[in-house]
């Protein structure tokens, strides 16, 4: 071989091996990408807001625990949380804080802490947990362009970022120093959504297993891991009857709830105790349905020479199969707080039913339970509510159902279901519209979409539109056109408008100040009073106060509490109902002996009732007590 001919096979293998193809980027590509960073960069800074115009503070008592557990974990580190058992809450009993709290939310952002400090970034831990919500909740937007692409396309999804971005029932709990489950619970969900439509249109096996990890991470931070779980069950199994089963589905569906249950289990919190639990075992029985459905189809023959025997009998079968389990199902949310475990024996329950999610089917059922109707967020949602929280999107949301319904294609049956099932539970529980909010976004895109694509089609004269009886090209005209595009155009923005409006109000209203908040008046009772409790109050004081202030007092002042917000004990609660409003102030100091308190704590709302003071929930410290001890106080 010559040298000319070595040295031109030489690079020509070079140029094999380090060729790199040159792919043309459209124009539409780069303004896709340009639109999407900023919708995230706008979601992201009007979440901060707060952070920028006004102090930084923790914007409600929730918070509190969670930045007291990831104080927690970046000073010890993530094993030690696993052995943690405080004995500064609940008094006289303690706390073990792995078996009691999520760790979604502390794991997560303490994760950035040491990311960032790693990094060489200098920041506190405080300042990583204030901004965790609002940067979670720009995430979302981008995630929920996602879900609108994979849903339809492009033009979905950019209107569904945009309206995840600022629709009021998201933003209320992504704001900055939001700093609750809630921030990476409902990220968790619109992402577990959007692998789980992924895997089950396309078949992929990496898209199913990232929404098994997806799910996982929802239930380790949330507890309303609970209706995603219930959404994947219900609409598998509708699936399978409206006839839309495949393989794909089973194989989809299987990968994701097995891995999300198992990796949600591993949290002591939840356990795989939780295996007997009702809504973990639902899914796990309709998984099971569609592996018997299939082994059933893969019989050939057999299926047919059964299917021709059994057709003739098929209504009375299903009737006498369907019967008893509505039967049952309809029982147990009767009955209630009164059927919690189903168990022979008391002390062993085979399938347990938490309250909460039964109050939540049936709100009727709060009605018994005081201590449930006492919290604000459990009170069913008013009509106004709804407006309140989605604005102009609420008239979008039945037009998007239409349009999904009238397409039916298995990924519209899934956001179907989640639009509808998400619209009965915040009826039910007022708190809920978090999990609402993105439903009615991508839905309100799907509308949107679908009312402007005949006039965008006239505007750049890409179509002609024919009916029956007439040409629309001749009764269509651009100038109609451009009309409905500014009208739609004006409704939509009002959501832009009053969404930042809302950021602002909540800027100066923190949930515990008893007067707004602003430049040149601030009321500080609260920072005063926790001042106080820290600096004054000898170590080791127990404070004895309401349940709404326990995470409060206890971390921001390192007082000792004996109710706090995620107290399981009710019996506690109501012996700190009667505490505080028994006649007898005799019986009342008893009471308290039995604690040890030093010091009793009465937050007092002034003409600001709606701050949530003492003088507005006294009512509901004596019904809670009526309910335990009796009608005398």
């Amino acid at each position: 071989m010559s040298v000319s001919k070595f040295r031109r096979s030489s690079i020509r293998f070079l140029k094999q091996v380090f060729h790199r193809p040159k792919s043309k980027i459209s124009r539409g590509s780069i303004l896709l990408v340009m639109t999407l960073l900023i919708i995230f960069t706008t979601a992201l800074l009007l979440r901060l807001e707060p952070l920028i115009d006004s102090q930084p503070i923790v914007r409600a008592f929730d918070p509190w625990f969670q930045l007291r557990v990831t104080d927690y974990v970046a000073e010890n580190g993530y094993a030690a949380f696993f052995n943690w058992y405080d004995d500064s809450t609940w008094v006289p009993f303690g706390r073990d804080m792995s078996q009691t709290s999520y760790i979604g939310v502390p794991f997560t952002s303490a994760f950035f802490y040491f990311l960032l400090n790693g990094f060489g970034i200098s920041v506190d831990v405080i300042t990583v947990s204030l901004v965790l919500p609002a940067f979670m909740g720009a995430l979302t937007a981008v995630v929920a362009f996602f879900l609108g692409r994979e849903l339809y396309n492009n033009t979905v999804g950019l209107f569904s970022g945009i309206f995840t971005a600022f629709i009021p029932a998201f933003l209320q709990r992504t704001i900055a120093g939001f700093y609750d489950n809630e921030c990476i619970g409902v990220f968790a969900i619109v992402l577990t959504t959007f692998l789980f439509m992924r895997g089950l249109k396309r078949g992929s096996l990496p898209a199913s297993v990232g929404a098994g990890l997806a799910l996982g991470y929802l239930q380790m931070s949330w507890g309303a891991s609970d209706f995603m779980l219930g959404l994947l069950a219900l609409f598998a199994f509708a699936m399978l009857l409206i006839g839309h089963y495949s393989k794909r589905l089973l194989s989809s569906y299987l990968i994701t709830i097995s891995l999300g249950i198992f990796l949600g289990n591993l949290i002591p919190r939840n356990g795989f105790g939780n295996l007997t639990s009702f809504t973990i075992l639902v899914p796990i029985g309709v998984a099971g349905i569609l592996v018997l459905y299939e082994v059933w189809l893969r019989f050939g023959g057999y299926r047919e020479a059964t299917a021709n025997v059994l057709a003739p009998h098929m209504k009375p079968i299903l009737f006498g199969l369907i019967t008893p389990v509505v039967g049952v199902v309809s029982y147990l949310i009767y009955a209630g707080s009164n059927i919690l475990t189903i168990s022979p024996y008391s002390s062993n329950p085979i399938v347990t039913i938490g309250a909460k999610f039964l109050s939540v089917i049936n709100p009727f059922l709060r009605l018994d339970q005081r201590i449930l109707a006492s919290v604000a967020e459990h009170l069913p949602s008013p009509w106004g509510a709804f407006y309140n929280t989605l604005l102009v999107l609420i008239f979008f949301f039945p037009l998007g159902l239409y349009f999904l319904f009238k397409r039916g294609r298995d990924e519209d049956w899934l956001i179907l279901i989640f639009g509808v099932t998400s619209v009965y539970f915040v009826g039910s529980m007022i708190r809920l519209s978090l999990i609402l909010a993105p439903a009615v976004a991508i839905l309100a895109a799907v509308a949107t979409y679908n009312i402007l694509s005949p006039y965008a089609k006239v505007v750049t004269q890409q179509s002609v539109f024919e009916r029956r009886r007439f040409r629309m090209s001749s009764s269509l005209t651009s100038e109609h056109a451009l009309t409905a595009f500014a009208f739609i155009g004006l409704l939509l923005s009002i959501n832009v408008i009053l969404g930042v409006n809302y950021v602002n109000m909540q800027v100066g209203n923190p949930e515990f100040a008893q007067a707004p908040l602003s430049n040149t008046s601030q009321s500080t009772d609260w920072q005063v009073a926790m001042t106080y409790i820290r600096n004054v109050l000898p170590s080791g004081s127990v404070i004895a106060s309401w349940w709404d202030y326990g995470y409060w007092i206890n971390s921001a002042s390192g007082a000792k509490t004996i109710v706090d917000n995620a107290t399981f004990n009710s019996t506690q609660i109501a012996l700190m109902g009667y505490a505080l409003m028994a006649l007898n102030l005799t019986e009342s100091l008893k009471t308290f002996k039995l604690w040890d308190t030093t010091h009793v704590l009465v937050y007092w709302g002034h003409r600001y009732s709606g701050f949530g003071g003492d003088d507005g929930k006294w009512p509901w410290m004596v019904r809670i007590a009526e309910d335990r001890f009796g009608t005398s106080l």
